[in-house]
């Protein structure tokens, strides 16, 4: 078998463990979008409290969530810069709720699958941040660098995952463990957001 031919059966692989996840968290991936908090973001109809009631919520997510995959804590830095550009303390930020249900100690693959959420999630944000402007002001980055996550090199850090997505092997339990991954991921992030307002969503 030629080098290319070997090369194009990988990406195929690939591409199909790829294609599971987008299909298996289709429809979790929809509801998030009519998400109350998220869609008021995306209209720029939020206001002040609402938008730090639902960066509380998410920062009581992806902190937990940071720590558990054992990756950089950097979208729990962007939300703490955040917060205290609204005026959320550090002992308040501190003291505010985590989500306790995230798996400690997954496999890798698991850990991987997982990271398809946030991954993901991050090339929507971008979208999301450019709606802030109503409220923190036109071209004023403090309150949205969540959103704004990586900005120009948003692409390349997905890419980057796509890369380590490829790097799974091509066998059966490995890519189910990544799909399990991230159908609980999204799973627990939905149910986490639904107290993103005081329980009133």
């Amino acid at each position: 078998m030629t080098e290319a031919r070997a090369d194009s059966i990988v990406r195929s692989r690939n591409d199909a463990l790829r294609d599971s996840l987008r299909a298996e968290t289709h429809d979790v991936h929809e509801r998030l979008h009519r998400h109350r908090g998220l869609a008021a973001v995306q209209s720029g109809m939020i206001d002040r409290r609402a938008y730090t009631a639902l960066l509380g919520r998410l920062y009581g997510f992806y902190r937990p969530f940071e720590t558990a995959d054992q990756i950089a804590l950097d979208r729990t830095g962007w939300l703490e810069s955040d917060l205290a550009a609204l005026g959320v303390d550090s002992l308040t930020c501190a003291a505010l709720p985590r989500c306790a249900a995230l798996p400690s100690g997954p496999s890798c693959e698991y850990r991987l699958g997982a990271r398809y959420v946030v991954e993901g999630s991050a090339l929507g944000g971008r979208s999301l941040g450019r709606q802030l402007d109503g409220l923190l002001g036109a071209g004023v980055v403090a309150g949205r660098r969540f959103f704004t996550g990586h900005g120009a090199a948003t692409g390349d850090v997905w890419r980057g995952y796509l890369a380590d997505l490829a790097s799974v092997p091509d066998e059966a339990l490995k890519h189910a463990a990544v799909i399990e991954g991230a159908i609980q991921t999204f799973a627990i992030f939905e149910q986490w957001l639904e107290g993103w307002d005081d329980g009133d969503d």
